[in-house]
């Protein structure tokens, strides 16, 4: 009577089926999860002034201790030049979730109108812009600055995110794995940007695409304003090594790119292959054992 085998064939067809069914294969997926947009942001308790007056000023959503307040004409767009510098506020933001309030006169700019209120950080780059019309000053066309340059900022992350037990199994086999991916794209100039196209893709290599991502366009940008989207992209089997996210913007001034690596280490597969090792390795040595004993007992007859 034969011993039953350390591991019969039907349990290895029953992991392998297990693990197909698991992993599973197929084109990478997204699907929309969130959109909001938000950064600094100024406000008045009146939008037309004469020069002189005092305005209350409301500021929300700095990061920055401290921040400029300035106001401009020209809309800003060709930078401080705009801007009546030496009347010009420093302002510690207060500490804590609530607004900080303050009261400023309001200076003339030395250019003509259209005027803006501007509120900047110089150590963090936050930028906030409120309009402000100045009763008597003198409104002329807007000049544009000389360089289109550095409008925006875009970042783009990816992390791992696979919802629920077979989810996290299936990635951990190296079948489909979820990742939430996020783009940002932050406005620096002091104009509202209306054109920024977003788009962006998922590669294991240059020749090697895993999925084109599909984001909603941003719209308006308010200046100092990120707009922010996240999409859940499942990256499909077998979803092991190096994935490059890539995004970028146009339509606002030269195209801005970004990058990010993620490395996916499928480690229950990794598990199971050395343990499929081990156990592969248990039946050679025993039937090696058990025909070395055969030939002893046939060695022991026989003399």
């Amino acid at each position: 009577m034969s011993r039953p085998s350390l591991f019969r064939t039907s349990g290895w067809s029953g992991l392998l089926v297990a693990v197909t069914v698991l992993c599973g294969a197929g084109p990478a997926t997204a699907a929309g999860d969130d959109t909001v947009t938000d950064g600094p942001v100024v406000s008045l308790d009146r939008d037309t002034v004469e020069p002189g007056e005092r305005v209350v000023i409301t500021l929300d959503g700095f990061a920055a201790p401290s921040v400029t307040i300035e106001v401009c004409g020209n809309e800003a767009r060709r930078g401080s030049s705009d801007c009546n510098m030496a009347a010009s506020e420093g302002l510690r933001i207060d500490a804590g979730d609530e607004p900080t309030v303050v009261q400023m006169p309001i200076a003339a700019p030395p250019v003509d109108c259209p005027c803006v209120l501007r509120v900047s950080s110089r150590a963090t780059g936050e930028l906030a812009i409120v309009p402000l019309a100045l009763t008597g000053h003198p409104v002329g066309p807007v000049v544009e600055g000389p360089s289109l340059e550095g409008l925006v900022d875009i970042t783009i992350t990816a992390t791992e995110a696979p919802a629920g037990l077979v989810a996290t199994v299936r990635a951990a086999l190296g079948g489909p794995a979820p990742y939430a991916v996020t783009v940002a794209v932050r406005n620096r100039s002091v104009e509202t940007l209306r054109a920024a196209r977003v788009s962006a893709l998922a590669q294991r290599s240059a020749t090697d695409t895993v999925a084109v991502i599909d984001f909603d366009q941003p719209g308006p940008i308010l200046p100092g304003q990120t707009w922010r989207q996240t999409v859940t992209v499942t990256v499909p089997s077998p979803s092991f090594g190096t994935v490059t996210w890539n995004a970028s913007v146009a339509g606002a001034g030269p195209t801005v790119k970004a990058t990010q690596a993620t490395n996916h280490q499928p480690v229950l597969l990794v598990v199971l292959l050395m343990v499929l090792v081990v156990l592969v390795a248990a039946v050679v040595l025993r039937r090696l054992v058990r025909r070395r004993a055969q030939r002893n007992v046939e060695v022991l007859a026989t003399t």
